[in-house]
């Protein structure tokens, strides 16, 4: 005699410190996610600044160092940290160099 096999049904696996009741009538908590922490930059007085990603961590450093060269406006000679601010700069029409005239005719 063979006993009787009875079906296994897979339920997900909470931890209690990973789950939070949702306040309904729902037989599944929410799991919480824990996420890394983000990186901060501790030197030239930002205190702790936070960045949503490492590599905006790294640009912030290199600018802020002075290893990054300075993007100056051709016109107005005011000066960018990236090429990207001064080009926009001059596009739109904020530049107020001299011999430049209101964009209102």
């Amino acid at each position: 005699m063979s006993p009787q096999a009875t079906p296994m049904i897979a339920e997900p696996i909470y931890s209690p410190a990973t789950t939070i009741p949702t306040g309904e009538s729902s037989d599944r908590p929410l799991r919480v996610v824990s996420s890394r922490p983000r990186p901060q930059c501790w030197d030239h007085g930002c205190e702790g600044r936070e960045f949503s990603t490492f590599s905006n961590l790294l640009r912030h450093q290199r600018e802020k160092s002075g290893v990054v060269a300075k993007a100056e406006c051709p016109v107005c000679g005011a000066v960018f940290t990236r090429t990207t601010a001064r080009n926009i700069h001059v596009a739109q029409g904020k530049c107020k160099g001299p011999g430049r005239e209101s964009s209102a005719e």
